[in-house]
């Protein structure tokens, strides 16, 4: 089963795919990349990410330049192997984005 530290490792490549398309996220890298002022730990930056009310600028971003596929939503809380990590209200809401609607009852 994965882990936080496995999470944190595979937000580094996503970050890294997201670089290569000009998508540069370096606040939401704070959140996740120890030793950084904004540490918060992977499992927590993803659920603030995804939690934010109506769609977050990186989302809006990589559906622009037509890579939903590498959003927060998609290529972490919606797959199964990093599922486990995340509440069924963090779940939900990244399933409303990722098919374009949003989910009342946002907590953050």
């Amino acid at each position: 089963m994965k882990t936080e530290r496995d999470l944190e490792g595979e937000l580094f490549l996503l970050h890294r795919k997201w670089k290569t398309l000009g998508y540069s996220a370096n606040r939401f890298y704070q959140t996740f990349a120890k030793g950084c002022r904004h540490y918060k730990g992977g499992v927590k930056a993803v659920e603030d990410a995804v939690s934010k009310p109506g769609t977050t600028r990186g989302f809006d971003k990589l559906k622009e330049i037509g890579r939903p596929d590498l959003s927060l939503e998609r290529w972490i809380v919606l797959d199964f192997k990093w599922a486990h990590l995340f509440s069924d209200e963090v779940y939900a809401l990244a399933q409303g984005r990722a098919h374009g609607k949003e989910i009342e009852g946002n907590s953050k």
